[in-house]
């Protein structure tokens, strides 16, 4: 299912994995352009870990799991960081720190990582539209 958004076309997938994660490296016709920019969230269920992929128009990706931020210093990771997206790190605050910290917001972070892109990217999605399949729907093959 697709939709646009402002200047932004969003492509929703539910299949455990996003197209575009899994293939622009070998796609020529998926490879970022100069000015495109880029962002993917993958949830990877059956390669995890899940994580955002973000060309912000530059041709490079760059590459953040799930609790981290891409460690550049963009408008996207004070995104992240702004919902709640980022999780402490081993180094600054020690394992046993980290594992409370995970055990008990890990639950919601899918959430905070999904609020924090559509918040970085000016883009609302209707969860009931989607539900109901009212969203244009497209078929990707796969080379």
């Amino acid at each position: 299912m697709y939709g646009t958004c402002g200047d932004w076309v969003f492509v929703l997938e539910d299949w455990g994995a996003a197209t575009w994660s899994t293939g622009w490296r070998k796609v020529e016709s998926m490879r970022p352009r100069p000015g495109e920019e880029i962002v993917c969230v993958t949830v990877n269920r059956f390669s995890p870990p899940s994580q955002i992929l973000h060309v912000p128009g530059d041709e490079r990706s760059r590459r953040a799991e799930f609790g981290q931020d891409t460690g550049e210093a963009s408008a996207l990771d004070s995104a992240l960081h702004a919902a709640g997206a980022v999780f402490p790190a081993i180094g600054e605050v020690g394992e046993a720190a980290v594992v409370e910290y995970f055990e008990e917001h890990g639950p919601r972070l899918p959430e905070a990582v999904f609020t924090a892109v559509g918040g970085y990217c000016g883009l609302s999605v209707d969860e009931a539209v989607v539900r109901a399949g009212d969203l244009p729907g497209v078929l990707l093959p796969m080379p």
